[in-house]
């Protein structure tokens, strides 16, 4: 599955009116799971003003996060025209992310472990960004040139006795952070680390302590990009901050992603922050779902369960040889069940646990019962995903109570112009031999689903295990349990049945009437679910067996057997067994044996599910 994030990015990099050259759009994308994905030319620019965060981190991991509210205040002012301002009373910075504010805290820092302030600076940044990045002597200097505001704000802190070391030697290792060269992807993996509570999301190496995390990000919130924008909370409303020289911001989701974007400014561009790169925070976080007033969850909330077929079946009465062939192909076919809220950022997640799947999948079973809602952008994407699915080759089953989801899944995919057949469509047995192109299919319960991905399995894999002709679908597995010669009288002692389209066969609550095996058609089976709604419980093909579920308490037929078409049947009617056990005692007590072998495969592929169902 490609992911969404990648083909949104692609999108919006070839939408930019620079498309993909030199110093053009480019965006990266680090997710809490350890995703990363990159659009656009990646070239290196200074990290500047991008410097403030990582400062304010190592401060708190050197001196706690109320050592550093005593050094620096948290108040949300702009630094607007580059006024020098500190807080009345107590001489402090207004905030953490002003020139006065990063300076105060550098100061604050101290060599350690054989390395000096500026070589630990970047050695945190490295960790940040999971690799090691030096400035070149020449960055340094004209970085040390251009700050004059930090060089007045340094002074001026001096002289009010808030800032201790000598100025120029804490100039100087704010100035070999600040001209650092990274990228965009480099800063969205230190977003990243940030928005998976300081863990970094590839290397999965703590880099950062829960404390600190909290203390950048509150002041991201509070003093980041809120006081340059007026629109961010409105537009964004995560957690920011940009470089004033480079134009490139990053932004923080927490618990989901990081994210960063470089464009180049434009003549008309008088905002801090170009107007492509803020067009294109707003486009990201509309199309996958980061306000917070539209973020639900982790990424991960919504996957319930994942697991192969064969740990799960259908239920459905299989020889030992077929059984044998589906255990043998297992990997081919998986189930993955869903629940609660599906967002973009639960798709994305979806779309990395489907890309550790087997490369020898063929048929995917998505089991979405217990999704509540489904939002917009993530209907698009789940179109986008199934079509591209599709021609790839891979059946894609989709089970649900209800057609809802999948009709809002199908008008996304029209309004998107995606071709998607409609799954909900019966135009016959496509597991056969000759029809096993890849298949998209809606059903209305597990079971049924399961059934049909069990019978695709036979006839792409053990084709000569389905039964071909009457004959040999009048062999089910009940009776291969018996001895050819006890096979034989029991055939002998079977009417042949026949049934047109929609008529009923056995109907609900009617005592036990026999076994019915299945020559020719299929047969549905329904029984009532909650509100008194009928509900199709599976479909029955030929080699098949129904009837013997009236044989358990409280003696009744439990559910609805109705033909699909014209059906076939051999039947052991219940006179018959009933006289069997005083004409043949032996050749009963074969049949019960039988019966109850069946019951208790039946009742152990119950089990498994169950299992599967909890793992």
């Amino acid at each position: 599955m490609e992911s969404p994030v990648q083909h949104r990015l692609d999108r919006l990099v070839a939408a930019h009116p620079a498309g993909g050259d030199a110093g053009a759009l480019a965006v990266a994308v680090t997710t809490v799971g350890g995703d990363h994905y990159t659009a656009g030319p990646i070239e290196p620019v200074v990290l500047a003003s991008l410097a403030a965060p990582v400062v304010l981190a190592l401060a708190v991991e050197d001196l706690g996060p109320e050592r550093v509210g005593e050094a620096v205040a948290t108040v949300p002012r702009a630094d607007e025209l580059h006024r020098l301002e500190l807080e009345p009373g107590t001489g402090r910075p207004l905030h953490a992310l002003q020139n006065a504010g990063v300076v105060t805290l550098a100061g604050m820092l101290k060599g350690r472990g054989g390395r000096d302030r500026g070589a630990r600076l970047l050695q945190l940044l490295a960790a940040l960004i999971g690799r090691e990045t030096a400035p070149t002597e020449a960055a340094v200097r004209a970085e040390s040139r251009a700050q004059h505001h930090t060089r007045a704000a340094a002074w001026l802190l001096r002289s009010a006795g808030t800032l201790d070391a000598d100025p120029e030697a804490v100039l100087e290792d704010v100035a070999l952070l600040r001209a650092a060269p990274v990228t965009v992807a480099d800063l969205a993996l230190l977003a990243g680390t940030l928005a998976a509570h300081g863990v970094h999301p590839v290397t999965g190496e703590r880099v950062l302590g829960a404390e600190t995390v909290r203390a950048v990000l509150s002041t991201l919130d509070a003093c980041g990009m809120d006081t340059l924008d007026g629109a961010w909370a409105f537009d964004v409303g995560q957690p920011g901050w940009v470089s004033s020289r480079g134009g490139t911001v990053l932004v923080v989701v927490p618990g989901h992603m990081g994210i960063a974007v470089h464009s180049a400014r434009e003549a008309e561009d008088d905002d801090v922050l170009p107007r492509a790169a803020l067009e294109t925070l707003r486009t990201l976080v509309r199309d996958f779902e980061l306000h917070p007033s539209q973020a639900a969850g982790s990424p991960r909330a919504a996957f319930r369960s994942h697991y192969r077929l064969d740990q799960a079946p259908s239920g459905s009465m299989r020889t030992a040889r077929v059984l044998e062939a589906l255990a043998a192909h297992a990997d081919r076919a998986h189930v993955i069940e869903l629940g609660g809220h599906v967002g973009f950022s639960q798709v994305d997640a979806l779309a990395h646990v489907l890309r550790t799947l087997p490369k020898a999948l063929e048929t995917l079973v998505l089991d979405i019962r217990s999704v509540s809602s489904v939002s917009r952008a993530a209907h698009g994407i789940v179109a986008q995903w199934f079509a591209g699915a599709l021609a790839d080759g891979l059946d894609v089953l989709v089970v649900d109570r209800d057609t809802d989801t999948m009709e809002a899944l199908l008008a996304a995919a029209e309004e998107d112009g995606v071709d998607l057949p409609d799954p909900r469509t019966d135009d016959g047995d496509e597991t056969r031999p000759a029809s096993t192109g890849a298949a998209f299919r809606f059903f209305d319960s597990r079971s049924r689903a399961a059934q049909w991905a069990e019978q695709r399995l036979l006839a792409r894999h053990a084709p000569e295990l389905l039964p071909e002709t009457a004959e040999e679908a009048a062999m089910a597995p009940l009776l291969q349990h018996l001895s050819e010669e006890d096979a034989r009288t029991l055939e002998s002692m079977m009417d042949d049945r026949v049934y047109e389209d929609g008529q009923i066969i056995r109907r609900a609550g009617q005592p036990f009437g026999g076994i019915y095996v299945i020559t020719s058609g299929r047969v549905e089976l329904t029984g009532q679910g909650t509100g008194g709604r009928r509900v199709r419980r599976t479909v029955l093909t030929p080699g098949m067996t129904f009837g013997e579920s009236a044989l358990g308490q409280p003696g009744r037929q439990p559910s609805t057997v109705r033909a699909r078409g014209r059906v076939t049947t051999r039947v052991l009617t219940a006179q018959v067994m009933y006289a069997l056990q005083e004409a043949s005692p032996r050749l009963a007590l074969v049949l019960w044996e039988a019966l109850a072998r069946d019951a208790y495969t039946a009742l152990g592929q119950l089990i498994r599910e169950t299992g599967a169902l909890q793992d």
